[in-house]
């Protein structure tokens, strides 16, 4: 499992991490890139599709099949249920409020809003707002399926106690906080807090789903505001 996973993120950041001309506000895929070109002003945008498209192939598309034939396992069991927890949803609804009051506030850093979001073209129209965000959701569901889901309980056995999970979570850690290198700081820093805490409620409610939903919450305001304090927010819907 564990060799599985930094083969296909290995391979992730080549197709779909490797970034040149990195400058302010802009920056280009390679390999997108290689294969498509150069073309008009949206490739900016139409680049995060692909890169989108290709974390649910890796992330997604590779666990399932490798769970499914070759590990002869319910891809299911690997904290992709989403059961009812009452204690989970409390807690969810009394994060919302405190994601948005940090990412406001982490929002206002140069290094935050000159990386999102990923394409300044999002600011063209709700539309173009919405469909984005609406790729994202993929991108974050794949994310924490693969990182979350399939790596931890991957790794977890039947019988794992404490000091188990305490590692697995500890992996999963290590792994997402280095997928981020290459982010500003205050979002590597990010990870290394977060990435301890959703995998703990992963592991406390076997469902990757709660914490999924408050990173692309979180993600979404970090989008909203920094469009906001470069003054490019949406005019139109169109």
């Amino acid at each position: 499992m564990l060799l599985s996973s930094v083969t296909i993120t290995l391979v992730y950041w080549f197709i779909a991490l490797w970034y040149h001309n990195k400058t302010t506000y802009s920056k280009d895929l390679v390999v997108f890139h290689q294969l498509f070109g150069h073309g008009d002003k949206w490739f900016d945008l139409y680049q995060y599709f692909y890169q989108f498209a290709i974390t649910v192939l890796l992330f997604g598309g590779f666990p399932f099949l490798i769970t499914k034939y070759y590990l002869k396992q319910d891809f299911s069991k690997f904290g992709l249920r989403l059961p009812f927890n009452k204690q989970a949803l409390i807690i969810c609804s009394v994060a919302y409020p405190i994601v948005i009051a940090s990412t406001y506030l982490s929002s206002q850093d140069p290094l935050i809003i000159s990386e999102y979001p990923l394409s300044k073209l999002i600011g063209t129209s709700w539309l173009v707002f919405i469909l984005y965000q609406l790729a994202y959701f993929f991108y974050f569901a794949a994310y924490e399926i693969f990182f979350r889901g399939y790596l931890q309980f991957g790794l977890k056995s039947e019988q794992a106690r404490v000091k188990e999970l305490l590692f697995i979570i500890l992996i999963q850690t290590v792994l997402t906080t280095l997928f981020h290198i290459g982010k500003p700081t205050p979002e590597i820093i990010s990870a290394a807090v977060f990435g301890p805490v959703f995998g703990y409620v992963a592991f406390r409610y076997h469902s990757i789903w709660y914490g999924m939903i408050i990173h692309y919450a979180m993600n979404i305001c970090i989008d909203l505001f920094s469009l906001h304090w470069l003054h490019l927010l949406p005019q139109k819907f169109f």
